[in-house]
């Protein structure tokens, strides 16, 4: 039976996060708050959330596990039934102990080796790509191993091949890669994309290029030739860059209750906007949806188009709705 067709097509790693209850230590923490979390499981998500059609494509162990994992993403709306199933392999965890200033946050992870990590370019039917209007990846699978990279070249090929618009994060992990390994990795892919995402620290740190979001968009543009660049600027918002013109996009005062997930519905706000054919309209959306997860605790955006439109029109951010 052939595949249906969907709005966005990922791919990538999801595991299962272990939060530290706010005010404990990972050393002696009792208890663990439970979420599913993967960058590309997390846009795939929010971008059904916004109510378009998604498909997300990972590896995971074929135990209680993994089931979970596939089963809350799929409950959220995400068509998992291209999941390629393990026998012998594991499920990638990894635990966060929230800081409070001075204090950082603290990332531990367990992901290798995990099933994700043995992804190739023939673990799935890529004639899959064939039926998304967008594609979605991140440099955290180029990451993973030698064979996600090989998988991710060639779900681009395939994408260049039949003209369907790739949006790439960089989405940079210090505990993955070094800045210098993930510019000589992504650089080859990134002249055939369509769409960036990336922040402003990450832009200067992994490709050296200094100043304002305008002049660093245009020497993105300059060595790579996409010619749509989302730059996230923190609590200033994002700045776009489509076809040489600049727009800024404020962002929204947040009481922030956990950070995780904040990049990954920026970039499904970029999504929605693109399959709308509004690029700006997409940075709007990203600003909005990002802010809104801030607000809530864990990975996935479970909030509604209604709460991001209401967001967007609003003139009474925080007060009581009745």
């Amino acid at each position: 039976m052939s595949a249906s067709n969907v709005d966005l097509l990922t791919v990538g790693e999801s595991m299962l996060r272990f939060s530290v209850p706010a005010g404990r230590l990972l050393a002696d923490a009792p208890v663990f708050d439970v979420h599913v979390a993967g960058t590309e499981s997390n846009v795939a998500v929010a971008v059904a959330r916004m109510g378009f059609k998604s498909r997300w494509l990972s590896r995971l162990p074929d135990n209680v596990v993994g089931h979970r994992i596939a089963d809350t993403i799929a409950g959220q709306g995400v068509d998992c039934s291209y999941v390629n199933w393990s026998d012998t392999e594991r499920a990638g965890v990894y635990f966060i102990e929230f800081g409070a200033s001075p204090r950082p946050t603290k990332v531990l992870y367990d992901r290798a080796p995990s099933a994700a990590r043995t992804m190739d370019e023939t673990t799935f039917d890529l004639s899959l790509v064939g039926n998304a209007k967008i594609i979605h990846l991140t440099g955290i699978t180029v990451a993973l191993s030698a064979g996600c990279t090989r998988l991710v070249e060639t779900i681009v090929a395939r994408a260049n091949d039949l003209k369907i618009p790739i949006v790439f994060d960089v989405n940079y992990r210090a505990l993955l890669w070094s800045y210098k390994e993930c510019r000589s990795q992504l650089a080859p892919l990134l002249s055939k994309i369509d769409t960036l995402i990336v922040s402003k620290r990450d832009l200067e740190a992994i490709f050296e290029i200094a100043g304002d979001t305008a002049t660093a968009a245009k020497g993105l543009h300059q060595l790579f030739g996409m010619p749509r660049i989302a730059i996230t600027t923190g609590d200033a918002g994002a700045a776009g860059f489509e076809n040489g013109a600049s727009v800024v996009v404020p962002g929204y005062p947040v009481e922030m209750v956990d950070r995780i997930g904040a990049g990954d519905s920026f970039a499904a706000g970029v999504i929605s906007g693109l399959l709308e054919e509004n690029f700006v309209r997409g940075l709007q959306y990203g600003v909005a949806m990002s802010a809104l997860q801030l607000t809530t605790e864990g990975d996935l955006f479970r909030l509604t188009r209604k709460d991001v439109l209401q967001l967007m029109a609003s003139e009474s951010i925080g007060q009581l709705i009745r």
